[in-house]
Order: C-alpha cells, then sequence, then structure tokens
C-alpha cells in the first residue's frame, strides 16, 4: 500500500515493523527484565523512540483520557535500566591481564578481589579510572594480606549495591514511576 504512494522500501518496511510490535503486552511486576531486554531486541534499540511516540499517539487516537500511562512510564523505566551498563569490572581502565602483569601472577581469586577493590573506588571518584593510577593502586592493594583485602570488599559490596539503588531512584524518578 506504501509503494502506491511512492514510498520508498525502506519507510515501508519501517512502518511495518512500528506497526507489527506497538501492540504488546505489559504489565506491570509481570514482565522482567530478560523479557524488556527480548522486547528491545525484537523491536531493535534504534526504533524505541519511534515505538513509544507511535504507542502514545495510538492511545491519544483510540480516545483514552491519559496518552502516557503507568504501565508505559513504567516500561520506559524499564528501558532505561536494562540499557544501562551493569557495574562491573569491566568499567575499569584495566582487565585482570593488566593487574598479572603488574603483580607477575597468575589468575586467581586474589586478581578478582583486586578488580572489586578498584570498581569501588571508581564508583565513589570516577576521574580514578585511568590505567596509571589503577596500575599504581594494584600494587598498593598486592601489599596487603587476604583478610584485610575481604574486609575491603564486603565494604566494596555495599558500596555497589547503594550506587545502583540510587541509579535506579534517579530512573524511577525521571519516569514518575
Amino acid at each position: 500500500a506504501l509503494g502506491r504512494l511512492k514510498f520508498s522500501s525502506e519507510i515501508a518496511d519501517q512502518v511495518y515493523h512500528l506497526i507489527r510490535y506497538h501492540m504488546f503486552y505489559y504489565n506491570v511486576g509481570e514482565v522482567t527484565e530478560a523479557g524488556v531486554r527480548r522486547f528491545i531486541s525484537r523491536v531493535g534499540a534504534e526504533h524505541l523512540d519511534e515505538f513509544i511516540q507511535l504507542r502514545e499517539a495510538d492511545r491519544i487516537g483510540s480516545g483514552v483520557p491519559k496518552a502516557q500511562p503507568y504501565r508505559l512510564r513504567h516500561l520506559l523505566f524499564m528501558i532505561d535500566k536494562v540499557r544501562k551498563d551493569p557495574i562491573s569490572p569491566k568499567m575499569l581502565a584495566i582487565n585482570g591481564t593488566d593487574i598479572m602483569k603488574v603483580l607477575g601472577i597468575g589468575p586467581g581469586p586474589r586478581v578478582g578481589w583486586i578488580q572489586k577493590l578498584l570498581l569501588e573506588e571508581v564508583l565513589q571518584d570516577s576521574r580514578f579510572n585511568t590505567k596509571e593510577c589503577l596500575l599504581n593502586r594494584v600494587q598498593e592493594l598486592h601489599a596487603r594480606t587476604d583478610d584485610e583485602l575481604s574486609t575491603l570488599i564486603g565494604r566494596a559490596e555495599r558500596t555497589r549495591q547503594e550506587f545502583e539503588s540510587v541509579q535506579e531512584e534517579v530512573i524511577k524518578t525521571k519516569h514518575r514511576v
């Protein structure tokens, strides 16, 4: 039909894709983060904004009182939440191989412990996330005993959880959920 109106096949395919997926099931509390990731994969991350606009336009055209009900705002919250990179040692400017090279040790739990502690420090101040700063800190942490590292890791885990909670609250506030 769009071909007869002289639209390109690219636009026709995009319209088909948006219309195909704009009616979907989303119920707060039933759809998990994994379900939202599958949804993003199906719709395409590059089409999410257009998709949400179509959903709102469809609601307005249907005569419902709210273009953006709680469920849609909650979906937007979940999309933002799953789009964030997970907070993990992968965020660091160095990796386990770098740590092993500097310390002259092989793989083992100590490398992971040091990564977790470096992550805590970077979460507190992202300016420390440079290769030079982190490699200097690796030497300092390696000088500590296993018990000292274990105590520091407990604190690091609590810091990471607090950081994730704050991030989630910011996203919730943004979407009014």
